[in-house]
Formats: C-alpha cells, sequence, structure tokens
C-alpha cells in the first residue's frame, strides 16, 4: 500500500531542498482544541561555525504551511493548514542531537490576534459565530442554535478576541462544538460550530483481528453510569421558573445497550444556578445528559501501510475487536499523525456510548485467521 504525502508552504508547493531538510512530521488533531503540526529539522554547526538552516525564511512566524496525505485509497486528505506560530529549539554537543522543531497551527491562530468590543442584537448564538467566521475569511459551516427564551437579554457583548468569545459561546451550549477545519483547496478553512454526528460517514471499519487486520492495539476503558439531568432557570421577569429534564435513555446511542447500563438506578445530575437566560434550557439539559452518556474511552493504533484512510477528529468509526460488547462505533476525538522518511502511522483517542450484545451469543466481530502477512511499502511522491 503507497503512501504519498504533499505540503505548500506560503502557497507554493515545497522544494526538494526544503522537503530533504525535514526529518519527521507530527500532526496532533484534538477535538476542541487547535490543531498543531511539528516539523522536525536536524541541524548542524558549518565550516564558518554558524547554524545550518536555522533562520531559514519560510520558518518566519505567521507563514502558511498546509500538510496532505494520502493513506493508500488515492485521495489526499488535509490533515492541517494554517500558520506557523513559533520555532523550538534544541542544541546538543552530541552530533545528530540538534534539531529545530516548527510549530504550525490551523487558521484558529489568526482568531486569536485581536481583542474588540462589539455589540450584537437581536442574534441567536449560531448567528454570530456565522458573522466571526465570516470576517475571519472562514467558510461558515454552522448548526442553528435554538432561539433566545428571553427577548428581553437578546443583546450581548462581545470584549475580547473571536477565539475566546467563541469558546464563551461553546460552554453555554454544551452539545456544540467551536473549531476550524482544513478546507479542500490551500487557503480555504472551514470555521465549524456544530454538534457532533450521529452516524458514520464512510471511514473504513477499524479491525484488531483476522485476515483484515488494520488495528495494532486497542484498549477500552468503560467507567460511568446511567445520568438524568434536572435543571431550572428563573427568568428576568420573575414570572414563572422554568424546570427541564432530560434522561440518559433519550440520547442518540451508537449501540444497544448504552455503554452506562447498570444494575444500579440512575444517578441524576442538578445543574447549578445561574443558568443564562439567553441559552434554551431544554437545549442545556440535553446537551449535559447527551455528553454523560460517553462513558467509553479508548485508545489505539494502525498497523503501518494497512489502513487505507486518514483518521480524523469529529468523525464515527466502526471498530471490531471480534465477539466482545466492544466491537461498536466509536467517536474520534483526537488523531496522532507521523510522517517520517520511511513509515506513516495514525494513533488515536476515541469515546462512545453504546455497546453491541451478539444476539444469539453469535460473534459481532471477524474471527480471527491463522495467517497473517502484512507488506510495508511506503513511497513518498512530492508535489
Amino acid at each position: 500500500m503507497a503512501v504519498e504525502y504533499k505540503m505548500w508552504i506560503d502557497g507554493e508547493s515545497a522544494t526538494t531542498e526544503q522537503l530533504d531538510k525535514i526529518d519527521e512530521i507530527v500532526v496532533d488533531q484534538t477535538v476542541d482544541a487547535a490543531w498543531e503540526a511539528k516539523l522536525k529539522i536536524p541541524v548542524c554547526v558549518n565550516d564558518q561555525g554558524k547554524w545550518d538552516g536555522e533562520n531559514d525564511p519560510w520558518m518566519k512566524t505567521f507563514t502558511p504551511i498546509r500538510i496532505e496525505v494520502n493513506a493508500g485509497d488515492g485521495k489526499f486528505v488535509p490533515l492541517i493548514d494554517g500558520p506557523v506560530v513559533g520555532v523550538d529549539s534544541v542544541r546538543s554537543a552530541q552530533p545528530g542531537k540538534s534539531v529545530i522543531t516548527v510549530v504550525v497551527h490551523d487558521d484558529s491562530a489568526r482568531l486569536n490576534r485581536e481583542s474588540k468590543v462589539d455589540v450584537q442584537e437581536g442574534k441567536n448564538d449560531s448567528d454570530i459565530v456565522q458573522t466571526i467566521f465570516s470576517d475571519a475569511n472562514l467558510t461558515p459551516e454552522i448548526d442553528e442554535t435554538a432561539p433566545q427564551p428571553n427577548q428581553t437579554t437578546a443583546a450581548t457583548v462581545q470584549f475580547r478576541t473571536p477565539a475566546q468569545y467563541l469558546r464563551y459561546l461553546v460552554q453555554r451550549h454544551p452539545e456544540w462544538h467551536a473549531y476550524v477545519l482544513p478546507g479542500k483547496e490551500r487557503g480555504q478553512s472551514i470555521g465549524c460550530f456544530k454538534k457532533f454526528p450521529e452516524d458514520t460517514d464512510g471511514l473504513p471499519e477499524l479491525v484488531l483481528l483476522g485476515a483484515d487486520r488494520n488495528l495494532a492495539t486497542f484498549n477500552v476503558r468503560n467507567r460511568g453510569t446511567p445520568t438524568n439531568v434536572k435543571g431550572a432557570q428563573l427568568p428576568l421577569d420573575h414570572k414563572d421558573i422554568r424546570v427541564s429534564d432530560f434522561s440518559f435513555r433519550d440520547a442518540t446511542l451508537m449501540g444497544d445497550p448504552p455503554a452506562t447500563a447498570s444494575a444500579a438506578p440512575p444517578a441524576t445530575t442538578q445543574l447549578p444556578p445561574g443558568q443564562s437566560d439567553r441559552v434554551d434550557l431544554d437545549a442545556t439539559t440535553k446537551g449535559v445528559g447527551t455528553n454523560s452518556t460517553f462513558s467509553m474511552q479508548a485508545t489505539g493504533s494502525i498497523v503501518p501501510f494497512c489502513y487505507p484512510a486518514v483518521l480524523s477528529p469529529y468523525r464515527w468509526v466502526l471498530v471490531k475487536i471480534s465477539d466482545s460488547q466492544y466491537s461498536t462505533k466509536y467517536l474520534i476525538t483526537q488523531v496522532t499523525h507521523t510522517l517520517s522518511r520511511s513509515i506513516y502511522t495514525q494513533s488515536f483517542t476515541v469515546k462512545g456510548n453504546g455497546v453491541t450484545v451478539a444476539a444469539g451469543g453469535s460473534p459481532t466481530g471477524p474471527q480471527p485467521s491463522a495467517n497473517l502477512s502484512v507488506s510495508f511499502n511506503l513511497q513518498l511522491s512530492i508535489f
């Protein structure tokens, strides 16, 4: 299975000379955090006593960098598209130990440059986010929030950077997530303010055993109890107290029964006082209750050259680990991509809210095969 990657620097294809200097690329993609790439470049002292390559022009702050990878299915997937935000430098007297690391963030870095005061009236929070992304030249992808229940407090004041304000809005909407994804084309990043998707979207299955094996490891931890969420809210007009409750059973589960199934009665969580009257209370209890169903956390890694796709956060993937209740769908929350001169690896973190119980005791996953052979073949193609 051939693996290829592409890299652009300041809108231009990276030169052979530039690529030859890079020893390793590590891209860390995490839910609810800026995505980060680290380009590790060995340096040494030349005959004039100067460090070669430590001041190349493309390493300057805010130089745009884009990296794409083809894991074997013929589709190049962007791992990151954004500016250089800094350089880490390690120096050693031992040969081969001195390294410069160029740090790249996604284009959310451009949302954290300038703090301003802005008053918005008569808009839902999703409308405000739409404006933030459009002003930053990001393509908006927005899940609409519920209308404000109390129009007497319809005005909102932004007195922070757009990135800080987005984090504040996410706190008011527990099911929503604000993040920036690389777009299909260079320099066309996507600003997202969305809930998690509710199903898989085409990623190949992750398989631990059998002829189709592509998982090296998969480690599951299941902690949690069924939880019902209750909340109350006193509007500014002081007329009627609003109350709301949400059961974990009403959440959209990616398995049956829920991963939090327990012989004990469900737990009850009471939202703290001070719930904003700018946010629909039912949406708040639903968000907190839905988040509480994700009791399964798992980490794993891919067998190099055996998985013909690129994993990324905010997507569901089906995992099969033979006849186990943990053979089910998981939401990807973190992926580390490592591109060296000879290999491409993916390690990941996922979470789940539903397990699988096989009917009649039949296996839920593939059966192990006595013969397993893997062919390693890496071909790096730079454009």
